[in-house]
């Protein structure tokens, strides 16, 4: 009986290695959200699935709009970003966002 219990385990590691190697470079799943306004990407992530990703995307895309972003586009994707949130270095939100950081700077200066 121990020898039966002992190769349904081998046989479970065997099938569960042998999976690992058909996707070694297995990507998790990603919402990419896209706003124009500010001009900026987001990543929400990683999940397991493509409906997992699915079933929660409406919230963020809830809270973004609280924020008051506009032109908003969403994908559900693989991959792996580099950075979670990508500002559009020309767009509206990162100019107001260096100038305020700016002013900081030379109140203390003064």
């Amino acid at each position: 009986m121990l020898g039966i219990f002992l190769f349904c385990i081998y046989l479970c590691l065997a099938c569960i290695i042998i999976e690992y190697l058909r996707y070694p470079n297995h990507q998790q799943w990603w919402i990419k959200i896209v706003t124009q306004k500010p001009s900026c990407t987001y990543y929400f992530g990683p999940f397991d699935s493509a409906t997992e990703a699915q079933l929660i995307q409406a919230e963020y895309i809830q809270d973004i709009q609280e924020e008051g972003a506009e032109g908003i586009s969403v994908q559900i994707q693989q991959c792996q970003p580099q950075k979670l949130t990508i500002f559009d270095e020309d767009s509206e939100a990162t100019q107001l966002i260096g100038s305020s950081v700016g002013d900081s700077l030379n109140s203390y200066a003064s």
